[in-house]
């Protein structure tokens, strides 16, 4: 009885592996997905910080350029007022006004310079994070379809494995059930394992005689020394006759 739960669990050990193979290989194209969309999204953020500090700062120009408009036309108004004005001290007093929105107009298109030649750096930045983010993109869509097409069949290969799992594990105890899911978690799928010549074929330790003994008997369950996986004798087959 113990030599077929045995077997029976070295058969569910290999629908096993083969679902944590699909699952693995499902796991890594998920992380792919999400390492793809993940740097799409972080570029896209930071072309959209590019871009408001762009037009925050074009919108500093766009005031400049307003402010000297604005002094500009208030210059021109006031020069036309000189014309009819024949008080000597008023005349002065209105070029004085004129002087000071020069002055300030200077000032004013030193300060524009200043902010147009940060918006061509700031400008040339933006494109060429932006045309990042395009070849990112256009690269992702033409990936991405297949590399979700894969996931989808990945679950349908473990959801092909379903049933003859359950019927195979159907066929086994409890207590070995539990043993054999917990070592399968801890010792990277390999739970269950055979002995050829006394010797261990996961860890290739030597089995103690005694041990060695009762693996043979496949009377009760035995876990290597060494690594402690549930140890079990697979006899080999009878040879064939020869021909006659």
């Amino acid at each position: 009885m113990l030599r077929e739960q045995l077997e029976t669990l070295a058969v569910l050990q290999g629908i096993d592996l083969e679902v944590k193979k699909h699952k693995d290989a499902q796991t890594e194209r998920v992380k792919e997905i999400e390492r793809r969309e993940g740097e799409i999204a972080r570029l896209a953020a930071e072309v959209k910080t590019l871009r408001d500090a762009w037009e925050e700062k074009d919108g500093v120009r766009k005031g400049k350029e307003q402010t000297i408009h604005d002094a500009s036309r208030k210059a021109t108004e006031k020069r036309m007022r000189m014309n009819q004005i024949k008080n000597i001290k008023e005349l002065q007093a209105l070029q004085r006004e004129i002087g000071a929105i020069k002055e300030s107009n200077s000032i004013v298109e030193e300060e524009l310079i200043e902010v147009m030649t940060d918006l061509e750096g700031q400008e040339e930045i933006l494109k060429q994070k932006e045309e990042e983010l395009t070849g990112l993109r256009d690269d992702w869509n033409g990936k991405r379809e297949s590399l979700e097409a894969e996931v989808a069949a990945m679950e349908d290969k473990i959801a092909q494995t379903r049933d003859a799992r359950e019927a195979t594990a159907s066929r086994l105890n409890d207590d070995l059930m539990g043993k054999y899911e917990m070592l399968f978690d801890r010792r990277g799928g390999t739970a269950v394992v055979a002995v050829s010549s006394a010797i261990c074929q996961a860890c290739y330790m030597n089995i103690p005689p005694q041990l060695w003994n009762d693996v043979l008997r496949n009377e009760r369950v035995n876990l290597c020394p060494s690594c402690q996986r549930i140890l079990f004798y697979n006899p080999p087959a009878p040879e064939q006759g020869g021909q006659p």
